[in-house]
Formats: C-alpha cells, structure tokens, sequence
C-alpha cells in the first residue's frame, strides 16, 4: 500500500467502511515519501491510538461511534497514510458484560504473542478500565474484566494507556472523572490488574484547559524521548475549544512538569478541538502524533465528525511542538 492514492471500491457501503479519504495533494506533507492529506480517514474515529507492529504494518484503535458493526473499530495501514476498516475490539454480540455504555478511549498493546486491549465502559453511571486480550490485534479479543474504576484521590477512570518500561514494569495511566486530574498506577505482571493504589500526577491548573463548556485533562499518552518522559495530555471541552498540551519527567511516575508551551496542538480556521492523540513511529523512523479534529463542521449535532488526522512531532531542544498540518 505505499501508493499515493488507493482506488475507493465501488458501493457506497463500502466506502464507508473501507475509509478511502481525500487524494494525496505531491505538494503537501508527506510519510517516508507517501504525501497525505489530512484527515487520513474522514469518518468519525475518535480518541485514535495506533498501535506499530512493523514498518509497514499498523493498526490504529477508537471510540466507539455507530458506523463501525461492532464497539471499538480497528483500522489498519501499510503506510500509516491509507487507512481501510478491518473490524472491532468487541463484536456487538460479545461487548464485555460488565459495561452498560460509554466505549471509549481504546488502548491496545502487545506483549509477546499476546494483544492487551484496555477500554473504557461505565458500571452504574461510574466510567471504568476493563482488560481484553487475543492473538491478534483484530481479534477476537476475550474480555477479562475491569482494572479498576477508583483510588484513593478520585474515582471514575476513562482514556487508559499502558507504557510497558524496559525494565519490565507496567504503568497504567488515565484520566480521572472525580476530581478530573491525570493518575497513573502500576499494574501487575499478568497486566490484567493493578499492582497498588496508584497516584495522582496533575490537575487542571493552564488556562486553557478550562472553558466555557468543560474544564477537564484527560487523554493521557506516555512516551520517552532524549532521556526525558513526555507525558501527552489533551484539556478544555472536546466539543469546542479541544487541545493538546504536555508534561516531563525524569520518571515515568513523575512527578511531572507541565510545559509554558501548551498547548503544542490547537485548532485554526480548518481544524477545530483537536486532541485525544497518540504517538507512534513512522515508516520513515519519525515520531508522529495520530489524533482527532473536527473539521469546517463543528460538533455532532451539527452532523460533524471527529477524525483521524496525523502530526510530525517537532523538537526544539527538549522543547516539543506538533503543527496542524493540512
């Protein structure tokens, strides 16, 4: 698949599912030599993460949203440019029975031979982490039930990440309803639970995270770069004024200094509330940020969608920035 422009299949329905996007513009930003042209699949797809396996293999995990025929849908890419449906984390006959609604904020990881899939669903009203895994990441994935829904500082938990250290320890960040901060706490070795209380690492305290319509972080996203832990985090109201700021670390648990900076991606005239990102290697070795806009269509009761756009990460030093590109 690494073509500028894929031909889309001929029924309607099909090109809803496969997700053929806009032509490839040669003038314009390019992957490892594949221009693009944002969004790289125009329908909804919120909250991406994209999961690398090799060079020319990735799979990319969202939100659930109705188009897709089961919860969470799964893409998948040769080029991390062309993107085509090829499934869900959770048929709609088997969605974990411990949820009753709210399927967001997929994070999906391999460990060996084995796929963890770590979702969000609420119990009662209270949003919670669940576990599924498979030995492959488009399934089947067996549901194995909730990481957890509360610690001592907050309840709540949504937009779960997993950072597995080198070391061999597992950390599960997320974003905490209750009072709305960002916690991480480390899981055990199974992965399937957790492995102490936990901690909270930051609250709302920039400007721009809260608005007229919500004040939250939330959408927490570990990586490590020149030494230095960047942990990812997006602010403000998702429907409006979404953005995207970040914090470092000496360590993985922190604590953790938020950036004068942020936030590093926010909206303009063509791209509104973007937000919910993830980063992953490129095929051609760069980091990228996978995340979600709006376009001239803001807002899903203006029949807008959330969706899968791509950002180069930009470093200035230790100093990070992620243009909007178009």
């Amino acid at each position: 698949m690494l073509t500028a422009v894929k031909t889309c299949l001929a029924t309607v329905a099909l090109l809803l599912l496969a997700g053929c996007g806009s032509r490839a513009d040669s003038s314009g930003p390019s992957i490892a030599g594949v221009p693009y042209h944002n969004p790289v699949f125009a329908r909804d797809f919120p909250d991406p993460y994209v999961l690398r396996l090799g060079p020319h293999n990735y799979y990319a995990y969202a939100t659930s949203t109705g188009w897709e025929r089961g919860y969470f849908p799964i893409l998948h890419s040769s080029d991390a440019v062309h993107w085509k449906y090829v499934g869900d984390i959770f048929s709609l006959q088997n969605r974990p029975m411990w949820s009753e609604a709210d399927y967001w904020a997929p994070d999906v990881i391999r460990r060996g031979h084995t796929y963890y899939a770590y979702v969000v669903g609420s119990i009662s009203g209270t949003h919670c982490i669940g576990v599924a895994t498979s030995s492959s990441p488009i399934g089947p994935f067996k549901d194995r039930g909730t990481v957890g829904c509360a610690y001592p500082d907050g309840s709540g938990f949504i937009d779960p990440d997993v950072y597995l250290a080198p070391s061999g320890a597992a950390y599960l960040y997320v974003s905490v309803d209750t009072p709305h901060h960002i916690a991480v706490m480390p899981l055990d070795h199974s992965l399937l639970h957790r492995k102490g209380a936990g901690r909270k690492l930051f609250g709302v305290t920039q400007s721009w995270e809260s608005g007229p319509d919500f004040t939250t972080v939330e959408g927490p996203y570990l990586f490590k770069h020149g030494g230095l832990y960047y942990l990812l985090y997006s602010g403000n109201s998702y429907n409006t004024n979404y953005a995207e700021g970040y914090a470092t670390s000496r360590s993985a648990t922190g604590p953790f200094t938020k950036c004068t900076c942020n936030p590093v991606l926010k909206g303009n005239s063509r791209v509104k509330g973007p937000g919910g990102g993830s980063v992953f290697t490129g095929p051609d070795g760069r980091l990228w940020l996978a995340y979600h806009g709006w376009g001239t269509i803001e807002g899903y009761d203006q029949g807008g969608a959330r969706s899968l756009r791509l950002a180069p990460l930009v470093w200035h030093g230790a100093r990070l920035s992620i243009p909007v590109t178009p």
